[in-house]
């Protein structure tokens, strides 16, 4: 099944809608939220297998399994730039952002993955340690994924935001 982006867009909505989220808000400034619970959920899915599996291969450098985890037409959001495909996003950041992970501890706080049908959406929150380029690293992340899954039964991830 494929489903356009206006769709997956609608989908985030409703499920976001659906899990309590109905407002939004976007001027936290420097206010901070505790995490109050650690919550794992569906990430021992079929599609939390391919995230674990992406995050894995990004962190030890293995493109072939990075490229195998994206969809061809993966849409990447981070740091208010976007990357159209797996092709602009192979020649322009995944070896930086693998050079970036190599030298860091990453530990989940949080991670939940929630499949609709053929659409999954993997958030989660991870708090990243060490150093890249001489600069001690100390931070919480924050990713969300959009996986589809493909016609072939495989998911493979369309979207991704990181702050």
């Amino acid at each position: 099944m494929r489903n356009s982006p206006l769709t997956i867009l609608i989908t985030t909505v409703i499920l976001l809608m659906s899990a309590g989220q109905s407002s939004l808000s976007f001027a936290h400034g420097d206010e901070t939220h505790p995490i109050e619970q650690k919550a794992f959920i569906g990430v021992d899915s079929a599609a939390g297998n391919v995230v674990k599996q992406f995050h894995a291969a990004l962190q030890m450098g293995n493109e072939a399994i990075v490229r195998q985890s994206l969809a061809v037409n993966v849409q990447i959001y981070e740091g208010g730039k976007v990357e159209r495909s797996l092709t602009e996003y192979a020649n322009h950041h995944m070896l930086a952002d693998m050079a970036y992970l190599k030298g860091l501890t990453i530990t989940p706080k949080e991670h939940q993955i929630t499949i609709t049908g053929d659409i999954a959406i993997s958030t989660s929150i991870s708090h990243a340690q060490g150093e890249y380029k001489g600069k001690s690293i100390d931070s919480m992340t924050m990713e969300t994924l959009v996986l589809i899954k493909q016609e072939d039964g495989h998911w493979k991830i369309t979207h991704v935001h990181w702050s």
